[in-house]
This record gives structure tokens, sequence and C-alpha cells, in this order.
């Protein structure tokens, strides 16, 4: 049985047996949904709550506390959990007892669904800070038949008791012979024209001066351009990453908004130069013109960073000034941060 947590939750797992083949593993997983459990972690007062997921049916696992001390004894409570879970969809003792003989003993990979993710982070909204948790158990078993009865849209608004009940009707197998991850169903398919025909207004910007409508117009003329360049980002994020519609939305709204506002904010630039100009970006202007949180200058780099990488992908900017600029996003990000750290600073000095 495989147990894929976050990245953010792996040093939890850590007293857990890893993997011999990350790939290899995360075929048998995919191959084998129901021996297959997704894994992340909140704290409420400080302490950790451990949500695991099935990949298959959504049946849950929340565990209490996993401290230090709990860390080495954390394969037994995944399994008391996971009897716990089936118990709730009703299966017997005898049924749970074959479920484990096939599944084999615990081992420990990386997370790699983000559909099973994106349910967990909707489990832990639900769960409200901790409203339902109760302080005297380590395995949240009202919780978890909270969590085992909501429908879940990321599969056909899947209810996890039911669908538990119906893998255990299915009989229990083993496949042994997939052998191929899946490979990506994303082609570049260019639609915008090329950038290049309006470098002429960044190289010599006495070509728009004193002419406020034609410097208009230029701007619309690229930022249609943008509109078709960033329609292909969203099939590159939804096709080739996986991504969830809700993130696939955020990513690109926040691409949007660096290529359309801060590039044509001084002088016409195209996102072909996206890697030349994210260290200005992130260490002074978004911070000055529309962030307002350390956390929301950290997910606009990630998404540019995604946007950088598509625009590698297309061909449109090369792999080294890709590298260059996300060295330059993360120092970028520093500065920004420390920025707004002082301006609040001075806010709550006046």
């Amino acid at each position: 049985m495989i147990i894929n947590p976050t990245k953010k939750a792996l040093p939890i797992f850590n007293k857990l047996v890893r993997v011999a083949d990350k790939d290899q593993a995360k075929r048998f997983a995919m191959a084998n949904p129901f021996f297959s459990w997704h894994a992340n972690y909140y704290s409420v007062n400080r302490k950790k709550i451990v949500i695991l997921v099935n990949d298959l049916t959504y049946a849950t696992v929340v565990l209490y506390n996993i401290n230090a001390k709990n860390k080495t004894n954390l394969a037994r409570f995944i399994t008391d959990g996971i009897r716990a879970a089936f118990k709730i969809a009703g299966i017997s003792d005898k049924d749970i007892d074959a479920y484990f003989a096939m599944a084999g003993k615990i081992e420990l990979n990386v997370g790699f669904n983000r559909q099973v993710t994106g349910v967990i982070v909707d489990m832990i909204k639900m769960a409200d800070a901790g409203r339902f948790i109760d302080y005297r158990e380590l395995i949240q078993v009202d919780l978890m038949n909270l969590l085992m009865q909501t429908p879940y849209k990321q599969k056909d608004y899947i209810v996890a008791k039911e669908a538990v009940k119906r893998a255990f009707d299915k009989g229990l197998s083993i496949a042994e012979n997939a052998t191929e991850l899946p490979e990506t169903t994303y082609q570049v398919n260019k639609t915008w024209a090329d950038y290049h025909q309006w470098d002429k207004y960044e190289e010599n910007p006495a070509l728009l001066e004193g002419d406020a409508a034609g410097y208009d117009r230029v701007v619309a003329e690229v930022q249609a351009n943008n509109k078709l360049l960033l329609e292909e980002f969203k099939n590159y994020l939804t096709n080739a990453q996986g991504l969830s519609k809700k993130v696939v939305t955020k990513h690109v709204n926040n691409a949007k908004f660096f290529v359309n506002e801060f590039m044509a904010f001084y002088t016409i630039k195209t996102p072909l130069k996206s890697a030349d100009d994210v260290l200005e970006y992130f260490s002074d202007w978004f911070p000055r013109k529309a962030a307002y949180s350390a956390a929301e200058i950290k997910t606009n780099a990630g998404s540019i960073k995604k946007f950088l990488t598509f625009m590698e992908v297309t061909g449109e900017i090369s792999a080294e000034n890709v590298k260059n600029a996300k060295e330059d996003i993360k120092d970028g990000v520093e500065m920004g941060i420390e920025y707004l750290q002082t301006i609040n600073d001075m806010s709550a000095g006046w």
C-alpha cells in the first residue's frame, strides 16, 4: 500500500519505509488506486492533524496530534484509521483483513494526483479550524464519518461511504501489468501572432511619443495577442499539468495581470521579455501596485514560474533565460515581502 503525502507533509511521514522505485510505485498506485492514499495536514492549536484520502473511493482517515512521538507509530495509526474508515462504510472485519493482506506493507512515495489533493484541501476547509475535532481521540471517527458522507465534485460527486461499498462488492484484485506512466496529452497549438512585430516600440519609444491614441492602439494589439497566448497557457495547465479548473483560472489571471498591466505600464513590452522583468515586478512594482500580503506575492510567483515554463515549452523563451528568471523571482519575492513588511510597520506606527 502506497502513501503519497504532499511535499509539505513529507516530514510527518519520515518514519515510514520509502519505496525503492518512485516511478514504479507511482505506476502501481495509478493502476491500483484502491491501494493508494494521498495525504496532507493542517494545524489546530499547534497540533498537526493528518488527513489521508483513498485515491479510488475518497475514503478518509483523520489523525489528530501527529507529533514527534506519534510519528514513530504512524504506520499502525494509518492502518487503524483505514480500518475505522472502512467500518464507517459498513465493511466487515473479514473483508478489511483481506484488503490489508492484499495491500501489503505501508510504503512512502510522494503525492502526484492533484485531483485527490484538491479533495483534501476541500476537506480541510470543511473541518472548519478544528470545530469537529475530538481532542481526546487520535483517530477522528466522527469527522471521518462527516467527510465520508460529503459528495465531492472532483469525481462526479462521489460519496466515499458508497464508493467503498462498491469497491469491495466488485472484489479485491491487484493489477500487475501497468508498466508505463501516461504520456502528456498536451501539444502546442500556436494561435498567437509573432510578437517580434512589436519589438520596435520598445526599442524606439519615440515612434509613439506624443501619440496617446497610437500608444493605446498598439497596447490593444499586444493584449489581443496575449489573449490567444493565455488561452493556450490555460490549455497547457489543464492538459499537461492536470490542474483543476479553479487553480488554472488563478494561474491564468495572475499571468494576465503580469503581461497586460505590468509589461505595458512603462513602455510596450511583449511576453517575450517576461524573463527580463520578473525581478522588478516582484521586488517593487507588484508589492506597490497590487499585492496586499506576502502570501499573495508567493502565489503570484508560482503562477509566473508556470507561465515562464510554458513560454519555454512553446519555444518563445530559452531554457537558460527561464532558469535565470526563476532565480530572479526568488530574489524578487524576498525583496517584495520585505517591502510590504516595511510599509506595514510604518502604518502601525502612525
